[in-house]
């Protein structure tokens, strides 16, 4: 039961111009309401942020509808049921749900909630390598990339490779076999590729410089690029487009170099047309098409889990009035693998 019936959230104020500041959100104080017949209560534990959310701060038409102004604002979360009047879902229990950025929700009799089991894995894995992010990477490189039993000669450049998905996607492509290079932000991140993740090459991009991308990826890949995973856009997809193999494939998965940009959208990449030259499969997707094969995807990520072959790193910031500071966060390289917010 709730000690006393109030609760806080976080609305957007204002639409950034730019990367996001404080000041763009706002926490607020509301009343808990008591769950109506078929309703129940949940207290959050823990919350994602992820770099796509700020597409939905944007008015933009999107495949997903943007966030309304002085409104809570949505993604992942895991919480605790605290009251209920639906049998189908009792006290105790804990659910993931799309109700992150603020403390309690109630569920409008449970198609918005989805039960997990604690003790298969910390509640918080979830959000991440046993959710949402891990599932993208596995449709990315499986699905989308086309990455089989038999591809295991392949080389793989995963940009933002340290990331929540990104770290997640090479490790699935070695599991395949493949000689794997990651860009990264950090010399810790790259050390953490090479020394955890076990990836073939990393290197810190901010310290090659931005120009020199291609002449990287050239050395680490002198015959070329089979799949790339794109994480980042920009300077990272011009390199690839450099280097990739004939009937190579690019999978867009994000583009975090541009979320922020003031002009929007941002000029596309000089060097495209070798992408007709090569002769290259450029696909884009989003996750949730894919949800028809997350029973696949549990028991193949939990397998590798068991065996030891997925790592996992998160950066966790303490409390729901710091989850703008965390999100914040993600556009500034001030993270290791997965951002959460304990709540």
């Amino acid at each position: 039961m709730v000690d006393d019936r109030f609760s806080h959230e976080i609305h957007l104020k204002e639409r950034p111009v730019g990367i996001p500041t404080e000041s763009n959100f706002e926490l607020v104080r509301l009343n808990i309401p008591y769950p109506k017949e078929g309703q129940f209560l949940v207290r959050n534990l823990w919350m994602s942020v992820d770099p796509y959310m700020r597409g939905r701060m944007r008015k933009t038409k999107s495949y997903i509808p943007s966030f309304q102004l002085n409104k809570p604002l949505e993604g992942d979360c895991v919480g605790q049921i605290i009251e209920s009047k639906n049998n189908q879902f009792k006290v105790g229990e804990y659910v993931l749900s799309n109700f992150g950025w603020r403390e309690y929700w109630i569920s409008t009799g449970g198609n918005d909630a989805t039960i997990i089991d604690p003790k298969m894995a910390p509640i918080q894995w979830y959000l991440g390598v046993l959710g949402r992010t891990g599932l993208t990477a596995y449709v990315g490189i499986l699905k989308v990339g086309q990455l089989d039993d038999e591809d295991d000669n392949n080389t793989v450049f995963v940009s933002a490779a340290a990331g929540a998905v990104g770290s997640v996607a090479c490790q699935i492509a070695k599991i395949k076999g493949c000689h794997v290079v990651g860009s990264t932000s950090s010399p810790e991140k790259v050390k953490w590729l090479l020394d955890k993740a076990r990836i073939n090459n990393a290197f810190n991009y901010k310290e090659v410089g931005e120009d020199n991308i291609s002449t990287e990826l050239r050395k680490f890949c002198p015959d070329g690029i089979d799949i790339y995973f794109e994480n980042v856009g920009g300077k990272h997809l011009e390199a690839a487009l450099d280097n990739m193999k004939v009937f190579g494939k690019i999978v867009l998965c994000g583009m975090i170099s541009q979320y922020n940009a003031v002009t929007f959208p941002a000029a596309g990449p000089s060097n495209l047309f070798l992408a007709i030259t090569n002769r290259l499969k450029i696909q884009g997707f989003i996750v949730r098409d894919h949800y028809n094969i997350i029973s696949e995807f549990c028991t193949n990520m939990s397998k590798w889990i068991n065996e030891g072959k997925i790592k996992w790193e998160e950066t966790v910031f303490e409390g729901l009035e710091n989850s703008p500071k965390a999100f914040i966060a993600l556009f500034k390289g001030e993270k290791m693998g997965k951002m959460l917010v304990k709540i």
